[in-house]
């Protein structure tokens, strides 16, 4: 597929085509342009998080040694990173763009889940002075039945086509049990669509509800111990719902969402929708050269 300099040039191309489109005024209301475009920073970011490299400092030198000349006015790493938190409403607006391109967001089928988003050690949290009063985002402490996981931070609440764009990513509190988030997760979803879930979301008097006066179906698995019903998952659709489980897959292992670093809601937004960016990229381009949308592995040749 792409060697790393062509999906270099790829990425940059995508970045350049939406950006003047979305913004043509820039985001800046005074001061000066930073001397790196904003183009470029997004692409630097977007390319370093399909690298796997994780974490800013690790993209900045991966890219100061690699493609410095690519890149003339990379400057320090500090301006690099504020100018990336800067960007996180570029990133979130250009993925909805390429949603509403691919026609993704009219995809009368998709699945919703949560994944956990751990920032802070168990231990450390009662003493935590980071996020303390942000209006962004509210911490607390969660637990992940599926791997048995306690934690302190966020969860990502998600949905995705049957192809795997990612239409709906928010961090929320993990306190509330998952189905308290399902008018988020269904939020701008078109009558008529059919959407799975699991165990959390199997209230059947609330999938009642939401066929009724919105004309959204919920499949949900039936357990042992309870009768059939028109809202339970066939054995197709419990196939098909994993692919929301390699989704959650790839933005934990290849993206790193559960090794997030920030100190603020706004900081830690830009590195959230930066990973779900970067993903939405990757799964396009695969799209528009007719390869497997998720074959993320094979996008970029060695």
């Amino acid at each position: 597929m792409y060697d790393l300099d062509c999906f270099i040039i790829a990425v940059y191309c995508l970045t350049c085509k939406y950006y003047p489109l979305l913004f043509p005024q820039g985001i800046r209301q005074r001061g000066f342009d930073p001397k790196l475009s904003d183009e470029e920073a997004l692409t630097i970011g977007i390319v370093g998080e399909y690298l796997g490299l994780g974490n800013d400092k690790a993209i900045y030198e991966y890219f100061c040694r690699h493609y410095k000349g690519w890149f003339p006015n990379l400057g320090d790493r500090t301006t690099l990173v504020r100018q990336w938190a800067n960007l996180w409403i570029v990133q979130q607006h250009i993925w909805i763009a390429i949603l509403l391109e691919s026609g993704a967001l009219e995809d009368p089928h998709q699945f919703i889940d949560t994944i956990p988003l751990p920032l802070i050690g168990l231990k450390r949290a009662p003493r935590r002075q980071i996020f303390k009063g942000d209006l962004l985002l509210e911490l607390d402490y969660g637990y992940c039945e599926s791997k048995d996981m306690h934690y302190f931070g966020l969860k990502g609440a998600l949905r995705i086509t049957l192809i795997g764009f990612i239409t709906q990513a928010v961090p929320v509190s993990p306190r509330p049990h998952d189905s308290q988030y399902l008018d988020l997760l269904l939020a701008e979803l078109l009558p008529g669509s059919i959407v799975g879930g699991d165990k959390a979301f199997i209230d059947r008097s609330e999938k009642e509800q939401l066929k009724q006066t919105k004309d959204i179906v919920l499949l949900t698995p039936k357990k042992k111990n309870m009768s059939p019903s028109s809202f339970d998952m066939g054995t197709l659709e419990i196939r098909l719902r994993r692919l929301i489980e390699t989704v959650g897959s790839q933005l934990t292992e290849r993206f790193n969402v559960q090794r997030m670093k920030a100190r603020k809601g706004w900081t830690l937004l830009a590195k959230w929708f930066r990973k779900i960016l970067a993903h939405t990229v990757c799964v396009w381009l695969n799209i528009l050269n007719g390869r497997d949308p998720l074959d993320l592995d094979g996008l970029v040749t060695a």
